[in-house]
C-alpha cells in the first residue's frame, strides 16, 4: 500500500492528497457515527439514572478533544485537494 499522507515524501501530488483525503473522511464518518452512539448512551442513562442534562454537553466537548485533530486533519486534507484541482484546471 502507497504513503497517503501528504508532506511525508516530499512531493504532492493530486491522487495522493485525494486518497488522504477520502481516508480522512472515512475517519470523520466512523467520528460521527461514534458520537451519535455515545450521545444516545449518555441519553439513556441520564434518565435511568437522573443525571443532569450536563452529561450531553460533556460528551460533546470529550468528542471535540479526542476527534479535533482528525477533524482539522479532513479540513487540511479539503483546502489542499481544491488548490490542486484548481491548479490542476489551469
Amino acid at each position: 500500500m502507497r504513503n497517503v499522507t501528504p508532506g511525508r515524501s516530499g512531493t504532492e501530488d493530486l491522487e495522493t492528497v485525494e486518497a488522504a483525503y477520502h481516508k480522512a473522511l472515512w475517519a470523520i464518518i466512523g467520528h460521527a457515527i461514534f458520537f451519535v452512539g455515545c450521545c444516545v448512551i449518555a441519553i439513556v442513562a441520564r434518565r435511568m439514572f437522573k443525571l443532569p442534562p450536563a452529561l450531553l454537553t460533556v460528551a460533546f466537548f470529550a468528542a471535540l478533544v479526542l476527534f479535533g485533530g482528525d477533524f482539522w486533519r479532513f479540513v487540511s486534507y479539503r483546502r489542499k485537494l481544491r488548490r490542486l484541482r484548481e491548479e490542476a484546471a489551469r
